[in-house]
């Protein structure tokens, strides 16, 4: 891949140009999670009472289900060669996509304000840099890499992955010699902490749903299963490592500020909290890459164009200002408005996850030709009717089940505050969207374009 602007944003890509290899997102999604903000939602679990050992097992269960289902996403890319948003017009229509789309920019920008507020916060934690200052001039890296595309980000994702490997490793035996057994075993044992510090675990990694096509698209379909392999093992490997980090880290410290903890671990502790901040500055081009996938595919239904660098670049430096004033908005009450911030994207990320999954994987709807996605009149039809019935009646379901600061459900009063509207959301699209296609099959069928012999499985 060239290191020249990225050319390209919604559009489909040819199997001649799918020259990427799926060794190459072991690398990505193992860096994608080796950041602050992991650790920082792994000391959720010691913030919301558990006991270390509770909070691990929490921590594993979470990211096995969660990376499932994060990387069957991934395996989309090669059979489809779209971002996941585009493949999204196959279940929702040509405009009824748009829902969905919006909704995981607002991800794209909550998870980039996030990482960028973390990175404010390390540097003034460690140099004592004016916060908002540092969050503005953070953001330039951040948005140069993401307007460079695919070709940069990989070879910047490789080199990130194998030098913060090393500073982890310094770290696990820096909180092993400072940490204490009656520290970890501090703290309580609730079924209702235990279930949502599970659930924040799976939405870790079904976030990471929407992002991962825009990456495996650049490779072949022959690689498909291993693209789920190698998907599934990076970001499960750094999301546990660095969670359980977190939470151990967590039971050092009575306000749950992590970084804080690790820069008071000596100068060597200093150094490694700076380059936690500074690490933030790579990975979170992720979300300012996929960000602009989203608006350029939003404005392709109404507009027809080709993308160019140029409107690559304005549309990631648009982005970034919007992250900017999102991460001095939110930066003053960050612990509270991140906890909310999981809680909604979990809301809305799960139906449409179980939907676009169930269609492409039970129902076998995988292969359209790729024209078909950018047809306002196409197979698709403009709005899908009862894909978005069943979305937003499994949003309103999900409601009574919910606790949060802002809302909670009755029937989450009714078990203790016991906060299971994921596990309903997950069964209830996935059993109404199976019953439907069921019902009214074979109204709309795949249309198989990669022929088996141009196509071969040698996984």
């Amino acid at each position: 891949m060239s290191n020249s602007i990225e050319e390209i944003s919604y559009e489909h890509i040819p199997l001649e140009q799918r020259n990427g290899t799926a060794k190459e997102l072991f690398f990505t999604w193992f860096a994608a999670s080796t950041v602050s903000t992991t650790l920082v939602t792994g000391s959720l679990a010691i913030v919301l009472g558990l006991n270390f050992w509770w909070s691990l097992v929490a921590i594993l269960l979470g990211h096995a289900i969660g990376a499932a289902i994060m990387a069957l996403h991934s395996a989309t890319g090669p059979k489809a060669g779209l971002p996941q948003v585009v493949q999204s017009r196959a279940q929702f229509g040509y405009f009824g996509a748009i829902l969905p789309m919006l909704i995981i920019l607002i991800m794209y920008l909550g998870y980039g304000a996030t990482n960028t507020v973390l990175v404010g916060q390390g540097m003034q934690e460690t140099l004592g840099l004016n916060m908002n200052v540092t969050v503005i001039v953070s953001l330039i890296p951040m948005v140069l890499l993401a307007i460079f595309g695919q070709g940069l980000l990989q070879k910047s994702m490789k080199i990130y992955t194998i030098g913060f490997t090393v500073v982890f490793i310094i770290l696990s035996i820096m909180i092993l010699a400072n940490v204490s057994m009656d520290l970890l075993n501090a703290g309580n044992f609730s079924f209702s902490q235990f279930l949502l510090m599970t659930s924040i675990c799976v939405t870790w990694q079904i976030t990471y749903g929407p992002y991962v096509s825009d990456h495996s698209r650049f490779i072949h379909p022959s690689q498909s299963k291993k693209v789920f392999t190698y998907s599934y093992l990076g970001s499960f490997a750094s999301s546990v490592w660095l969670m359980v980090l977190g939470a151990a880290i967590a039971t050092m410290v009575v306000n749950g500020n992590v970084m804080a903890q690790i820069k008071d671990m000596g100068s060597l502790g200093f150094i490694i909290a700076l380059l936690l901040s500074l690490g933030v500055l790579v990975i979170n081009s992720l979300n300012i890459y996929g960000a602009g996938i989203i608006i350029l595919s939003i404005a392709s239904n109404f507009l027809t164009f080709k993308t160019s660098a140029r409107l690559r670049t304005i549309t990631s430096i648009a982005i970034g200002v919007i992250i900017a004033l999102i991460a001095t908005w939110s930066s003053s009450n960050f612990m509270a408005n991140f906890q909310l911030y999981l809680g909604f994207i979990l809301f809305f990320i799960i139906p449409w996850s179980m939907i676009t999954l169930t269609d492409f994987y039970i129902l076998k709807r995988v292969h359209y030709p790729p024209d078909e996605f950018n047809k306002k009149d196409g197979i698709f039809g403009k709005i899908n009717i009862p894909t978005m019935i069943i979305y937003l009646l499994t949003i309103f379901i999900q409601i009574p089940f919910i606790n949060t600061e802002l809302y909670v459900g009755p029937i989450a009063k009714m078990l203790d505050g016991l906060d299971i509207a994921w596990i309903v959301g997950g069964a209830v699209s996935f059993l109404l969207y199976i019953s439907f296609a069921k019902l009214t099959a074979p109204a709309k069928l795949s249309v198989d374009v990669y022929a088996t012999s141009n196509v071969p499985e040698n996984n």
